[in-house]
């Protein structure tokens, strides 16, 4: 029995900016991104490597009341090296995209997994490695690899200074090297130098550059801390040099929270004095499909424009699981770095935007709204709801035993569609008992007539793991569409946490 769900949305004024793209037909190469990013081969989460699936468990971090095997990706470092982007985030790493960030592919590395919190830099020619299990540093001629340990990161002489965590390798324009470092003891972040020919070596001991300060900077506080105010979460420093000065940015709110936010203090020299932006937090975003922003790095890249690369909070079988965003910053006209918020909608890429666009956002809207769904039974099939919710802790599965599930989405009027997000959840996932990810086969449709449907995008030979699959279609108007799920990984269920059509409500000719 195939499972129809049927979605009414309520009437959507378009923008200019999709009248003209509606216009154009699809390109070959991707126009468009979209939140979260769609990145081949998510790894296990670290506390999922030896989950006993379905084994109840006392600790927190666990959210179904019960141990499940889950994925993740997080604390993204990011390079942009001739015309590419290379990203090294936590728990598997390298990533590379040559087309800007529409499409990424998995490039493991000789030293792919050393813990939370990698950072790469490139300095005097060769590009250092560190993270934050350990102290070991490596290097290596290119963004690849291969990665030769070249020895431990200095000590700090003095006990005062806590366990360095999430740390951070910074190059100078003048030649100098930098390591900074966040705790999560009462402490804050800190700086120092180290040797620019040797950086096994220290040209200064590590000193504070700001503290944990909650009562006056009120989004670093979290959960925790009013149980325990000895105890601060203030992470993921990352430095970036913009006309000058120094943008020292760092996390706090803690990672599991929609309120884990980004926010940045500035210098005049790399190991300070700081002082907070009057615009802070830079990234916060509490409420939608993407939430929990923060944790990451700042970087220029194409066109010589900022991005921000950061974490997105899942958080669904347990507190650390996660996706990774991306989106554009700037230097405001006052001097103050900001992020305009994290999107989830789709963005025009670097070099694609139309020359009539108002902004970098494509006008390509969600054709899904309120949910009427009926079953077999003709009652109330509440569970269809968690598709087209928005959010990205809920999901729906199929009946046990549908061979062929799909999903119907009723538009209500004519809508011309452009792109499809699909956001899955490996259900059942246990690698220990040879339950593998891999990827989901699936065929979206398009009603251009009554009962007549015509595929937008097939996916029945995908060969690709994709957790989050985004892709933009050929402008198809129609009244319904429909996603039909055609295969999974062997012993998975195909979960669908989101599955959105983008587009505009008026028809084009």
């Amino acid at each position: 029995m195939k499972t129809i769900i049927t979605l009414l949305f309520a009437s959507l004024v378009a923008l200019q900016a999709a009248d003209a793209a509606s216009k154009t037909s699809a390109a070959e190469q991707p126009r468009t991104f979209c939140n979260p990013l769609s990145i081949p081969n998510y790894p296990l989460g670290y506390d999922a490597r030896n989950a006993e699936k379905g084994k109840p468990d006392t600790d927190e971090g666990w959210r179904l009341g019960y141990q499940e095997q889950y994925r993740k990706l997080a604390d993204p470092t990011v390079l942009w090296i001739d015309g590419k982007w290379y990203l090294y985030p936590s728990c598997d790493m390298a990533w590379v995209s040559a087309d800007n960030g529409a499409t990424w592919e998995h490039h493991p590395l000789n030293v792919r997994d050393l813990g939370y919190s990698p950072t790469v830099v490139l300095h005097r020619g060769r590009f250092l490695l560190t993270a934050s299990d350990g102290p070991a540093i490596y290097a290596s001629s290119s963004p690849l690899g291969p990665f030769e340990k070249i020895g431990d990161l200095p000590a700090p002489r003095s006990a005062k200074v806590p366990e360095r965590w999430d740390k951070m390798l910074f190059a100078d324009d003048d030649g100098r090297l930098y390591l900074y470092f966040g705790t999560t003891s009462t402490t804050g972040i800190w700086g120092m130098e180290l040797d620019a020919s040797d950086p096994t070596k220290a040209l200064s001991e590590p000193v504070e550059l700001f503290t944990f300060n909650p009562r006056e900077r009120s989004w670093e506080a979290f959960g925790e801390w009013n149980e325990n105010p000895n105890k601060s979460w203030i992470e993921g420093s990352w430095m970036l040099k913009r006309n000058g000065k120094y943008y020292l940015t760092y996390s706090a709110a803690g990672t599991p929270y929609r309120t884990y936010a980004m926010s940045c203090f500035v210098g005049s020299s790399p190991l300070g004095p700081f002082k907070p932006q009057k615009r802070n937090p830079i990234l916060r975003t509490i409420d939608g499909l993407v939430t929990g922003t923060a944790h990451g790095c700042i970087v220029p890249g194409p066109e010589n424009q900022l991005w921000a690369f950061y974490t997105v909070r899942a958080g669904v079988a347990h507190k650390y699981e996660s996706r990774i965003g991306m989106d554009r910053a700037e230097i405001d006209a006052n001097g103050e770095l900001v992020v305009n918020g994290a999107t989830s909608l789709p963005q025009w890429l670097p070099g694609k935007m139309p020359t009539d666009a108002k902004s970098a956002e494509s006008g390509w809207l969600p054709i899904n709204g309120f949910v009427l769904t009926l079953g077999s039974t003709n009652a109330p099939n509440l569970q269809g709801r968690f598709a087209v919710d928005n959010e990205m802790r809920t999901w729906w599965e199929p009946a046990q035993g549908d061979k062929q599930p799909t999903l119907t989405s009723s538009f209500g009027s004519p809508a011309t569609i452009q792109a499809v997000r699909l956001i899955w959840r490996d259900i059942g996932l246990d690698t220990k008992r040879g339950v593998k990810p891999g990827p989901f086969r699936y065929r979206v449709e398009i009603e251009t007539a009554k009962d007549q449907w015509t595929t937008i995008l097939d996916r029945s030979g995908s060969t690709e793991d994709l957790l989050v699959d985004y892709r933009e279609c050929k402008p198809t108007t129609g009244t319904r569409a429909r996603l039909v799920i055609l295969g999974s990984p062997k012993g998975i269920t195909p979960g669908v946490a989101e599955f959105t059509v983008f587009g505009t409500t008026f028809v084009t000719k």
